[in-house]
């Protein structure tokens, strides 16, 4: 199976820090699996879009994307969200591993645009298309439920 998978939790160096995602041992072994069995295509929305790394944090605040400056990065991450739909629909992806919290990539939880750490329901600007277009959409915390979806899919 063909997945989409962000930058970052494959050890890119393309994070707001300018580091990667680590995993715990036991779920770096199912991740592997997951990487090892399938087609993956890697996309980082926020690079995508034009943002550089390292760069300020960025949280959504009232259906904007603002960095902690008040700087105002919604056209970048609307242009990554679709350059990532764009690639998942030329090349038939039909779900997607990405991070979780981001404001790209949260399928679940953001946080709240206070930059105070505190999480919110909602979901991130790529995550929130790619579910729209149908696109089942996972995280990092949620790789047995990626790995059963992918199992009973094919």
């Amino acid at each position: 199976m063909k997945i989409l998978v962000s930058s970052c939790l494959l050890g890119e160096n393309v994070r707001y820090d300018s580091k990667s995602s680590i995993y715990s041992i036991e779920d770096l072994q199912l991740f592997n699996k997951i990487i090892l069995e399938n087609k993956v295509f890697s996309i980082c929305p926020e690079i995508s879009g034009g943002l550089l790394t390292p760069r300020e944090p960025a949280e959504i605040i009232k259906n904007q994307v603002l960095t902690k400056t008040n700087e105002n990065v919604t056209k970048e991450f609307i242009k990554g969200s679709i350059d990532s739909l764009n690639l998942c629909k030329k090349e038939n992806i039909k779900v997607a591993l990405l991070k979780a919290k981001s404001p790209s990539c949260g399928n679940n939880k953001i946080y709240d645009g206070t930059f105070s750490g505190i999480l919110v329901d909602g979901m991130g600007i790529t995550a929130k298309l790619l579910i729209e277009n149908n696109i089942k959409v996972f995280n990092e915390k949620q790789l047995k439920d990626l790995y059963d979806f992918i199992k009973n899919y094919s």
